[in-house]
């Protein structure tokens, strides 16, 4: 999550907090394991939701040092997205690649706070437009039939 005071700059003199969980020894980046009780899931209905409370994120404060550098301090997030479904079902099957999967379109809305030292940032999900959503349930490789 970047933050920038003004403008985005391609330079990033006026960003000021670039909360991700880190690179991993092995390449992966900006990934992290969450808490399964932290996601339900109802594939059927396309309706979805993701809770994340008191999660902490080191903060590298800009992109380049997020990519190179240290963290040069912390925050901790709260966070819910929320997926609605009940839009158009569709199917796909892909015998060649061995992927067969069913989506529900919908909408979706995010919603989070990131504290850190004295402050904090907050997205509300107020006003957001939801352009494309959409929770799928596929199989694929082995579990293809």
């Amino acid at each position: 999550m970047d933050i920038y005071e003004g403008a985005v700059d391609p330079t990033f003199q006026t960003q000021i907090h670039d909360f991700n969980p880190g690179i991993a020894s092995n390449g992966l980046f900006w990934t992290t394991l969450i808490p399964a009780y932290s996601v339900a899931v109802s594939p059927g209905s396309g309706a979805a939701a993701w809770n994340l409370t008191g999660f902490p994120l080191p903060d590298y404060g800009t992109l380049p040092n997020g990519l190179f550098g240290s963290p040069i301090g912390s925050g901790v997030l709260d966070m819910t997205m929320t997926w609605s479904g009940g839009g158009a079902v569709s199917h796909v099957r892909d015998p060649a690649a061995g992927f067969v999967g069913r989506k529900v379109t919908g909408t979706s809305h995010i919603e989070f706070t990131v504290g850190f030292g004295a402050g904090s940032y907050t997205a509300s999900s107020d006003n957001q437009v939801s352009v494309v959503s959409e929770v799928w349930k596929e199989r694929n490789g082995s579990y293809f039939s």
